[in-house]
């Protein structure tokens, strides 16, 4: 029996080893110079191999994206567990998001990308919002406001992001400052 549970564990840390692969060659070289090919080199197997424990590149991408949204997801939990005040809450989500995004810029966009599909920890992080936002704005528009904070969230990150990148875009002194002003502003418009 301990045969067979010592095979389950290597298998499932081989496939550990090929998700860190894919992430480290992302971080290093952007998610288009990830391919099967490299990540077998990069863990020093055959493509046959890495063919085995995923159908193909997509599916692997698809596991990356959701072991990042498990991650946020634990962030998030902790933070509405631990802190009563909706505001508090909504603000403390924001920045969390926009913490997580900037340590992990490579993950998040790929888990933001228009590719992937929404999946259970997302739904998850739903509910969570819903309860949030039905407390600040007391059950009007919730599913507006989601979409609008989503957006302004969102948009705002890609944005800074991307300045960093291109500096066509004009440098940004103080971002988190910037992003944090947005997301005040907005908690402001919709409390009830």
């Amino acid at each position: 029996m301990k045969h067979v549970e010592r095979k389950l564990r290597d298998k499932e840390n081989f496939r550990s080893k090929i998700l860190n692969a894919a992430l480290a060659i992302a971080v290093k070289e952007g998610w288009e110079a990830v391919t099967i090919r490299r990540i077998a080199d990069f863990v020093e197997y055959t493509t046959t191999v890495v063919y085995s424990h995923f159908k193909g590149k997509e599916e692997l991408l698809n596991e990356v994206a959701e072991l990042g949204f498990v991650q946020l997801y634990k962030k998030l939990e902790k933070i509405v567990s631990s802190e009563k005040s909706p505001r508090e809450q909504l603000m403390k989500l924001s920045l969390a998001n926009w913490d997580f995004a900037l340590e992990n810029k490579r993950l998040y966009e790929l888990m933001f990308s228009a590719k992937r599909s929404a999946n259970k920890i997302a739904d998850m992080s739903m509910v969570l919002l819903h309860e949030i936002f039905n407390k600040i704005s007391g059950e009007q528009h919730v599913d507006s406001y989601i979409l609008n904070w989503i957006c302004l969230r969102m948009g705002v990150i890609n944005m800074l992001i991307m300045s960093e990148k291109d500096p066509k875009l004009g440098i940004i002194s103080d971002p988190k400052r910037l992003y944090t002003e947005f997301i005040t502003r907005f908690i402001d418009s919709i409390e009830k």
